[in-house]
Formats: C-alpha cells, sequence, structure tokens
C-alpha cells in the first residue's frame, strides 16, 4: 500500500448538447425516496467519495455503517499458501492423469487454518447511533417514522423524523478526497433536544479490543486489525450550533462508547488508516478538528461543486423506461461513491455491515479476478469515466512486489499473475481446487485496454495502462510455449467456475490477445521496450485457434469434452467482453447452447420463464444478445435484469431475488426439469448429479416483500446494469459506431456525451424509433465511421476530424451527407 497515492482529480471538457439545466432537471427527478427508512445497512442509503462509504438507516433510532476501503482484514492463511505446489510440479502431476481436473489439489493443498472462512469476511470501520431517548422497557416511546430523501444531484441525504412533539432534521454528506463524513442535526421546534451519540467498533471476536480517548466534545479510537502490523483510527466531533450544548464524551469498557449533547449541531466523523498515516488516531483526530474548524457549510459548498461538475458528463434519457432511468441515474452516482481512491473496493463495494456478533462481516471483502473485480470497470468507458481507471490500476501497482514475488515463486517466471482470490496487499487466498483459473491478469488487462480505446488518453496509458499491461504479458509470456505446429500454446488451467484442466482455455486467450494487440499499439506510441515488441508480434502471428464445438458455437478449450457441463456466460469471451472477434453466427450459436444447456439456468421463476441464476451470467449473456443484433432479447434482458436483481436502495444483489408465489415457481420448475438433466458430465466423466454441489441452486423465489431489502449489494451488479443500459445506445466495438442499438421499436429519448471507442462523444436523439440528431465531438482526433441512422440501407460514414472538432447530423441534413458531412462507405456487415 501505498501512503502517498492521492486521489484522482476529475477534469471534463465540456460539451452538453442538450441543455445543462435540463439535464439537471431530469437528474433531479430521480432522487430517491424512502417514506419509511431501511432498518439494517442491507436496505441502506448510499454515500461515499470512493475512499469512505456510509449507509444510513434507521432501526428505530438512526444509524450508520461506515467503511473504507483500507480498512480490511490484512492476513491470509498461510498454512494453505505453504501447502500450494509450484506450476512444474503441478504440470508434472498431471501429466499422466485422465481426465485431467485440478480436484486432487482439495486434498494436496489442504491445511489447518486459524479463521473459518479462508476468503476473509468484510471488516466494517464504525457503526454510529444516534438515540434520542434512554431504553426502551416499559416506558418505551412511540418509534417515529423516518423518511430519507437522496438527491443523486447534490451527493446529499435528508432524514426527518416524525413523532408528537418530535421533527429532528438531519443532512448528511461524504466530502471528496479525504476519510470525512459530515452530519447536521437540527430541529427549530425544541432546541434543547437531548442527542445521544454512540460510536461503535463493531462487534467481532477476531479484533482486539479498541483504545478509547476522548476529549473537548470529541470521542475516538484505536484498533488493531488482525496480524498486528495495521491499524486504523475513527474520531466524532461535535459543534453546537444555534445555542446547542457542547458534548459530554462519556467512555465506557468495550467496543462502544457515547456522547450526549442538547440542541442544534454538527458532527464530523473521520477514519483514517495506518497506511496513509504513521499516527492514525493523530491523523483523524486532527481531520475532524479541522472539518470542524473549516465549517459543515463551506465542506457542504465544496461538496455540491464537486457534484455538479461529476454531473456534468455522460448522461442519458430513457423516456417513458422510467425504472431504467431511475437505476442508470442511481448507478452513476454509486460509481463515484465507489471509486476515488485505491485500493478498490471488494466484492460488495462499500455497502456491507455487521449482521451481529456472529456475522461480523459479508464474503469477500477482496477480489474475485475471473470477473468480479474487473466488471465493476467496464462501464468506465462508454460512459465517459475512464479517470476512474486509475483507482483500479493503483490497486494493483502499489501491490505489484507483491504480486512480483507471489508469480516467480509459483511459476518461475516474471510478471504478475493475479490469483483467482487476493487481498487489497496482492496476498493471494488460496482456493485449492479453484485457483487455476489463470485468467485474472488478462481480464484486467482487458479492462484496462478498454480504457485506453475509449479514452486515447496517452497520459493515462503510460502512466496507469502500460505498466501494468506489460507486468501481464511479462506473467503469460512465461507459461505460453510454442509448439512443433508453430502455434504458441497456453499451459494447461481451468475456465472459471469447473475444474476440468485444457490447454488453450478460452477465455484466458480472448482477454490476453486484446492485452497484447493494445501492448504492440502502446509501444510503438510510447518508444519503448523495442525488445520485446518482436516476441509479442510473434505470438500475436501465431495464436492459437479459439475453441469451439462442432455446430460452431464457442467452447471452454480443446481438451473439454463437449458433453461436459460449462457456465454459460464464460464461454461468450471471444465475442464479449473480449470482442477479438465479430463472429454473429458463431455467437448465436453460442446463446443457442447456453440456453439449451448452461448449468447456471433455472426455471424457479414464473410460468414459462427462466433466469440465470447470478448477475454476471444475465449480464454477459445480454451483453452478447444486444452485440448480435437481438434487438428484443437484448431489451428484454434488461428490463429481467431490473426485477432480478435491483434493490430497493438503488444497488444489486449477487443472486436473483424473485418475488413470487412459490407454489408457481415450484409448478413451474418440475415442468421444465427435463431441460435441465441433458446428460452433461461432472469433471471426472460421471454424470452430472443435480446434487452435485456445483450445481448452483439459489434460493431465488419468495412470497416475503422485504427479501430484496435484506440481501447484500454487490458492486458488479450496478456496473453491469449501466454497461448494459449504454450498450442498447451507443455500441462502438470493431470501429463502428451503431446509434440506438437495442431500444424497442418506439423509443423516444437521448444520449449525451457517450465516449464510443477511438475517444469520441457522441450526443444523438430519437423519437418514436427514428434517430432526428447526432452530434459527434473529437477529444483526440482521428476517423469516425457511423452507421448510417437515416438511410433505409445500412450504410457506414465516414468523417475524419482534428482534436476539438465536432460535427453535427439532422434528419434534414440527411441528404446532404455526402457533400457536407461523410463520405458514404460500402455497405456495414455489422448488425
Amino acid at each position: 500500500m501505498n501512503r502517498k497515492n492521492e486521489p484522482f482529480k476529475l477534469s471534463f471538457i465540456k460539451v452538453n448538447a442538450y441543455g445543462e439545466k435540463s439535464m439537471e432537471k431530469l437528474i433531479r427527478k430521480q432522487d430517491w425516496l424512502y417514506e419509511n427508512a431501511g432498518m439494517d445497512w442491507r436496505d441502506g442509503l448510499l454515500l461515499g467519495n470512493g475512499e469512505l462509504g456510509v449507509a444510513a438507516y434507521a432501526p428505530s433510532h438512526l444509524e450508520w455503517v461506515v467503511n473504507k476501503v483500507d480498512v480490511f482484514d490484512p492476513t491470509v492463511e498461510k498454512g494453505l499458501l505453504e501447502k500450494m505446489i509450484p506450476h512444474a510440479e503441478f504440470l508434472r502431476r498431471i501429466r499422466r492423469m485422465n481426465p485431467k481436473n485440478t480436484l486432487f489439489l482439495r486434498e494436496l493443498e489442504k491445511a489447518r487454518t486459524e479463521q473459518p472462512e479462508n476468503i476473509r469476511n468484510t471488516l466494517s470501520a464504525a457503526v454510529l447511533r444516534l438515540r434520542f431517548w434512554r431504553g426502551i422497557g416499559w416506558s418505551a416511546p412511540a418509534v417515529p417514522r423516518t423518511s430519507q430523501h437522496l438527491s443523486l444531484y447534490d451527493g446529499i441525504l435528508h432524514e426527518q423524523m416524525e413523532a408528537h412533539r418530535f421533527h429532528p432534521r438531519l443532512r448528511m454528506f461524504v466530502p471528496r478526497e479525504n476519510g470525512l463524513f459530515c452530519l447536521r442535526i437540527t430541529e427549530p421546534e425544541y432546541r434543547d433536544r437531548c442527542h445521544i451519540l454512540e460510536l461503535v467498533r463493531p462487534p467481532n471476536e477476531i479484533l482486539e479490543p479498541p483504545v478509547w480517548k476522548s476529549g473537548a466534545s470529541s470521542l475516538s479510537f484505536l484498533q488493531k486489525l488482525p496480524g498486528g502490523e495495521s491499524s486504523y483510527a475513527v474520531c466524532a466531533f461535535f459543534v453546537p450550533k444555534n445555542g446547542g450544548s457542547e458534548a459530554a464524551p462519556s467512555l465506557r469498557q468495550g467496543v462502544w462508547a457515547e456522547m450526549t449533547q442538547s440542541g442544534d449541531a454538527d458532527l464530523f466523523l473521520a477514519v483514517k488508516t495506518s497506511y496513509e498515516a504513521a499516527d492514525p488516531l493523530s491523523a483523524a483526530e486532527k481531520e475532524a478538528a479541522e472539518a470542524a474548524e473549516k465549517t459543515f457549510d463551506v465542506l457542504e459548498r465544496e461538496h455540491l461543486a464537486w457534484w455538479h461538475h461529476y454531473w456534468d458528463n455522460a448522461y442519458a434519457d430513457f423516456g417513458k423506461y422510467h425504472s431504467v432511468q431511475k437505476y442508470f441515474t442511481f448507478g452513476l452516482y454509486a460509481l463515484a461513491c465507489s471509486f476515488g481512491k485505491a485500493p478498490m473496493p471488494g466484492l460488495n463495494g462499500l455497502s456491507y455491515g455487521p449482521l451481529g456478533e456472529q456475522i461480523p462481516g459479508v464474503g469477500c471483502q477482496g477480489y474475485t479476478h475471473d470477473q468480479n473485480a474487473q466488471i465493476p470497470s467496464m462501464p468506465f468507458g462508454p460512459l465517459n469515466r475512464t479517470e476512474f481507471i486509475r483507482v483500479l490500476a493503483d490497486t494493483y501497482l502499489n501491490a505489484r512486489e507483491t504480486l512480483r514475488e507471489h508469480t516467480r515463486r509459483l511459476f518461475g517466471c516474471g510478471g504478475i499473475f493475479l490469483p483467482l482470490a487476493a487481498n487489497q496487499l496482492g496476498m493471494e487466498y488460496p482456493t485449492r481446487a479453484y485457483r487455476y483459473t489463470l485468467c485474472g491478469s488478462a481480464y484486467t488487462g482487458l479492462v484496462l485496454s478498454m480504457a485506453w480505446r475509449y479514452s486515447r488518453d496517452e497520459t493515462l496509458l503510460r502512466e496507469k495502462i502500460y505498466p501494468l499491461l506489460r507486468e501481464f504479458a511479462e506473467f503469460y509470456t512465461g507459461i505460453l510455449q510454442k509448439g512443433g505446429d508453430g502455434v504458441y500454446h497456453l499451459d494447461w488451467s481451468v475456465t472459471p467456475e469447473i475444474f476440468t484442466l485444457t490447454r488453450d482455455e478460452t477465455a484466458t486467450l480472448s482477454m490476453l490477445k486484446v492485452c497484447l494487440e493494445t501492448l504492440v499499439e502502446a509501444a510503438a506510441l510510447l518508444h519503448t521496450d523495442a525488445d520485446r515488441l518482436p516476441l509479442w508480434k510473434d505470438i500475436l502471428a501465431h495464436y492459437p485457434e479459439i475453441a469451439r464445438t462442432p455446430s460452431g458455437a464457442f467452447w471452454c478449450g480443446p481438451d473439454v469434452p463437449f458433453d461436459h457441463y460449462f457456465y454459460g456466460g464464460h464461454i461468450l469471451y471471444p465475442f464479449f467482453p473480449a470482442a477479438i472477434t465479430q463472429d454473429l453466427k458463431g455467437a448465436r450459436k453460442t446463446l443457442e447452447l447456453i440456453n439449451r444447456d448452461a448449468i447456471e439456468r433455472s426455471f424457479a421463476d414464473r410460468s414459462g420463464q427462466r433466469h440465470m441464476n447470478h448477475e454476471w451470467s444475465q449480464f454477459l449473456t445480454t451483453a452478447a444478445r444486444l452485440r448480435a443484433g437481438d434487438r428484443a432479447g437484448g431489451w428484454n434482458g434488461l428490463q429481467r435484469f431490473l426485477e432480478l436483481f435491483a434493490k430497493e436502495n438503488g444497488l444489486f444483489s449477487h443472486d436473483p431475488i424473485l418475488i413470487a408465489d412459490p407454489a408457481e415457481t415450484e409448478k413451474n420448475e418440475r415442468k421444465y426439469a427435463s431441460r435441465l438433466r441433458r446428460g452433461r458430465r461432472w469433471c471426472d466423466g460421471s454424470l452430472l448429479t443435480d446434487d452435485n454441489p456445483e450445481v448452483p441452486h439459489p434460493m431465488c423465489a419468495t412470497p416475503n416483500p422485504n427479501a430484496k431489502r435484506l440481501a447484500p449489494a454487490v458492486l458488479e451488479g450496478t456496473s453491469a446494469f449501466l454497461f448494459l443500459a449504454a450498450e442498447t445506445l451507443l455500441q462502438s466495438h470493431g470501429g463502428i459506431l451503431r446509434l440506438f442499438p437495442g431500444v424497442p421499436g418506439d423509443f423516444s429519448g437521448s444520449l449525451d456525451r457517450f465516449l464510443a471507442e477511438g475517444a469520441f462523444e457522441v450526443s444523438a436523439k430519437m423519437k418514436n424509433g427514428k434517430t432526428v440528431s447526432v452530434r459527434i465531438h473529437s477529444l483526440r482526433g482521428g476517423t469516425v465511421r457511423l452507421e448510417n441512422p437515416f438511410g433505409k440501407l445500412p450504410r457506414v460514414l465516414l468523417r475524419t476530424l482534428k482534436k476539438g472538432e465536432s460535427v453535427t447530423l439532422t434528419e434534414k441534413n440527411a441528404r446532404a451527407l455526402k457533400k457536407n458531412f461523410f463520405l458514404l462507405a460500402g455497405p456495414s456487415k455489422t448488425p
């Protein structure tokens, strides 16, 4: 971890095509309103700055769980790490194995563990409670109603409590670029209202007791993290307002302490870690005191300026599709709440917390590199927020030495191998039979390459993207061997989620090709690595074929039997997200195979319907449909994504949650049971049975109307939905811009300043299914290729634009395209 790593500052070129005021008005219409606030953090409303995250909810009193990206359990199971065999020994052991799989690692690499969970659960920094009465015994008050109003445009949450002679109002935000939470409490009707503030170190048996300290109107604690080498501190600082009284701290033994105060007040809560300050307690106290001196009002003005600047960028109007509009807006808000400073958030983003002493956190706190750690970055490009990729890049650059050392120990080569599961320090969580999923570096390289393709930002390329791509390539060239056929072949590994080994595994090969292509382009542009270029070019010139089934569908790898079980989302990678082929027939064949046989399908659904058992699979299959030209299927997939995974607080769950009658879903499952049993085989060659623990059976349907509220959120769900929504409006893969390729035939709406590959900002309007205008602005200069949105025949229009140059097309001047704007090219071969 780099203590000097600073959060980046956003900078945008202002080219708003449809009016700043109208866009602000539309965004403000999407404010999140809770008439009755959630009762725990799973249903809390999110505030954040990409470093600190706060979930606000109201069990009866008011409560907040506070999370920070660098507050985590830094330990790993050393016994399991020591049992991991090197790659050379692994290859020796499987040489005569038939069939080849990784199940033997379950016993070979087994060891006694110090904690029940090998992949560590999340650690929340603090819980803050605000009470207005003591105790709830025989004289318990009528619990007030707490309503919440989250302004997405302002990044400010308003809460109001209502009961007889009881009307507190609160306003709160998390200012950018520090570990601070700001809260204002007012109640003009009752200036002497007593406030009891409890600061809690969430109960957790693996943590030592915190060390408490009180000061004038402040309360703080220092907490050692597991392993004893790192720590964090929290400081709460009260400032009375409008005649309110000073706070009186009361220290107690254990995990909580309190302050009492009467009347209006401002509260500043700061969190600092030993990764950023040698003395985190002093640093937290200093930041809270400086915030109090600066004042709530000044911090709020700066906070508003940042958020308003953030929104002056890519946005869209989805017309009558209000749910898509609302979750699209919240998704953009959640991106900014989640990405600000390395390390990037783990699986749950910054929305997680304790569920009691037995469950002090949720799994997992770190990164799963077969997709979960990469999907959150995928909307950065199309939604013109590519600067956020710096957070991902810094996460791995800060852990570079640890990752290099681990790669050399396991594989005997240079570069960086990203393990299937790892923590924020780059240390592997050993997963035994699962660990031979080797696509992590390639997948991370893919999202870095996407950021370059969209932004064409040479500074970003030089400082962040290229250094990591080079490390990843160094690793893969260590496990690629040129065979007697003159082709480079990838060592044995597994396709994500299965255990059967194959050479030339499809997911890794597909994404690695994009990384190598980006490296070749970037090395020439940056005038570097002349000694490595010949090897990279030679690998690309002698690249292995992607495996396919006899029918032409993409497949896991050449050594995986065609009757083997598979997860459908992962065999799509050559087409999406890697996009190394535009083979529409192959993509459609693959989607047919997934519909028929993928293991993650479920008929625990409403009559006649089915769904995918995980949001990532729904995402990958829907994105492939959109790119394959299935307009109706793609749009339906987007709608189903909302139905299955969207939570009421704007976030998304990992598994589907369908509010439905179990009698209906059980009947539907029985009716279509035969479609789930088609003779697919397990990795030892036996028939896969329904009771195999690897067959997913999430309990996804329930009549409980609160079920969605009670599910933890995952960050990738938000980004997956954002990317899908963006793809319905604009696609630019393969170098061709396609406007509104996935919307319904009656669509009326617009996109503003979306980013296309090649660094072209695109704004366009559609009315009743017809494009009426398009504006293209070049950020870097280059030739834009646009599928003609006005003509009856699909034709590609070309125009070379200088840096900073724009061109506008409307339905009225479409006939004069050749003369005034574009040269007409031949027919488009894309959907």
